[in-house]
């Protein structure tokens, strides 16, 4: 009889530890989850930053002015360097040209154009010449991987707009 309360009083136990786990389990499977798509998130924008700079360094030298298709060679460039991470189909990029920087601080300021649909709109391609004041805007509709935490994060489209400004004046490449 001893014997078995001691067997019983150790089942006891066992039960606590997964009553315990399945209390605090599905919790610690969310925050792990959060970790690791907002980890997922930062490391897309890091890639999108390194990728625009690069691109709009090209028309920043004058070597995208300088070959007949600025915005082929851009193009390339921007997706090279993002292809194998989000894919060059998923990018919207634009180039504009500004005769003062306060102007261009009020571009950057301005939310870019979206559909009804809240896809990114387009935006034109002007690279400038040497000594133009320019914005280059890269933008991208995150998907989220996780649903619950795209509903927190991203709301009813189930995304997050990240985007990399790069604001720049040409170098004197006319000379």
């Amino acid at each position: 009889m001893k014997r078995l309360r001691e067997f019983f009083g150790k089942l006891g136990e066992r039960g606590t530890a997964a009553i315990e786990f399945a209390l605090v389990g599905p919790l610690f499977l969310m925050l792990m989850l959060g970790i690791f798509e907002l980890g997922i998130m930062v490391f897309v924008q890091s890639v999108l930053d390194g990728s625009a700079r690069e691109a709009a360094r090209l028309i920043r030298t004058g070597q995208a002015q300088a070959n007949g298709n600025p915005q082929a060679d851009f193009q390339a460039t921007l997706c090279n360097a993002v292809t194998a991470i989000v894919g060059c189909g998923n990018i919207i990029y634009q180039s504009e040209v500004f005769t003062t920087w306060t102007s261009a601080q009020a571009f950057v300021n301005t939310p870019p154009a979206r559909s009804k649909q809240g896809n990114l709109i387009s935006g034109g391609f002007t690279p400038g010449t040497c000594g133009s004041i320019v914005v280059v805007q890269v933008s991208y509709n995150y998907p989220f991987y996780t649903q619950w935490i795209g509903g927190m994060l991203g709301g009813a489209t189930n995304t997050a707009f990240l985007m990399s400004t790069v604001v720049f004046q040409n170098e004197p490449f006319c000379a």
